[in-house]
């Protein structure tokens, strides 16, 4: 990506320490601290615990964590801290922020409350440390035995000190901040500025440590709700024409087993909320019972992808032939292939072109989500649904 966005001057506050803030990060603690601050500010808030701020870090990494699979670092710790919320307290993937941040902030749980300290330890100290970068820098020349784990009581020192310069002044004994008024104003003065900026940073972040994931500005937030109706309504369409079977059940869909396995729906062969997309090429029609149980997993590469392939040709001839293909469709068929004329002949040579081009397209998608953790599921046929 290329050079970071400018912030507005003020002559109350010097702006530029907001960049050195989030300068040169290792982990993404600082990014979510102050981002849980400007959460508040922005709500009117300027006296807050370090666990309202912490409850906000988790709520905000939330989706890219648990939704979205991201990685947020090698030595992060704040992705520990809320898969254990999501996976030992149960709270689901698609919670709301505002739930998540209630649930953290009023929980009991003993290692929940462990971790939270953890997080505590550095962050509220560190990303004031470029405020006070000159004073630490001259006592390091002065005695190079410091330590960097006194870095913070130096901080706190300097920071009492200080009367009007950095972002917040810290009250380490009732674990609080407190924001100055000069820096709340600047902020609620230009927050979409400062929103733009710090979505911008949190990308930078993301796309370093996620590098071959599609769509990380898409990311950073809740997930936006997917509309399928053109695509429900041309595979609609064509099962009047042909016969489509479900590629995991290997079923008809036929009155008894829509009845049995539930109504017909879509699926993304390989998770939406990695591709971030409603394109044909990913879809294949399903039921109800059987997408809700796939849920966000990849389904077993050796069991279906062959039949996910076969059936995708049968739809792209099958839509060419009854001219129900229109221009949008088309350009997504496109973007797997350039020359899709000799696949329009329907010859064995258009169906290998379509198939190697699709089989191209998908391996490399699905072993990246593979490695960001996505699960691999396979429909096993029980008695109950026998």
């Amino acid at each position: 990506m290329g050079a970071s966005m400018n912030l507005p001057v003020s002559d109350k506050i010097e702006s530029s320490y907001l960049e050195r803030m989030l300068e040169n990060l290792s982990a993404s603690y600082k990014l979510y601290w102050f981002q849980g601050i400007f959460e508040e500010i922005k709500m009117g808030n300027t006296e807050i615990t370090y666990r309202r701020i912490i409850s906000r870090m988790i709520a905000s990494a939330w989706y890219p964590v648990v939704y979205f699979n991201l990685n947020l670092g090698a030595n992060d710790k704040l992705a520990d801290v809320i898969q254990y919320i999501h996976i030992a307290l149960g709270v689901p993937r698609d919670e709301k922020q505002e739930s998540i941040v209630a649930f953290v902030e009023e929980s009991k749980d003993s290692m929940l409350n462990r971790m939270i300290r953890a997080l505590t330890n550095y962050v509220p100290f560190r990303l004031i440390r470029p405020f006070y970068q000159n004073e630490i820098n001259e006592l390091l020349r002065q005695d190079y035995t410091v330590k960097e784990k006194n870095i913070n009581n130096l901080i706190e020192l300097y920071n009492k000190q200080d009367t009007c310069k950095s972002l917040y002044v810290l009250y380490q004994n009732s674990k609080t901040i407190r924001i100055r008024k000069e820096w709340a104003e600047y902020l609620t003065k230009n927050v979409l500025v400062v929103e733009g900026w710090l979505n911008y940073k949190l990308i930078v972040y993301l796309q370093k440590r996620n590098s071959n994931v599609p769509a990380i500005p898409f990311k950073i937030c809740p997930p936006v709700e997917r509309n399928l109706l053109r695509a429900t309504q041309y595979i609609n369409t064509l099962q009047t024409r042909c016969d489509l079977t479900d590629i995991y059940t290997g079923h008809a869909f036929t009155e008894v087993n829509l009845k049995k396995y539930g109504s017909k729906s879509l699926d993304h062969f390989i998770p939406w909320s990695f591709v971030l997309h409603d394109e044909m090429w990913n879809l294949c029609p399903t039921f109800k019972n059987i997408n809700s149980e796939k849920g966000n997993k990849l389904p077993d590469y050796e069991k279906y992808m062959h039949s996910f392939l076969e059936y995708q040709y049968q739809i792209f001839i099958m839509g060419k032939e009854y001219n129900l293909i229109n221009n949008n469709i088309m350009e997504e068929y496109l973007t797997i292939q350039k020359d899709l004329k000799l696949i329009e002949q329907g010859q064995d040579r258009g169906k290998d072109l379509f198939i190697n081009s699709l089989r191209n397209t998908l391996e490399p998608l699905y072993q990246i989500a593979y490695n960001q953790g996505y699960g691999v599921w396979s429909y096993r046929e029980t008695k109950g649904n026998m």
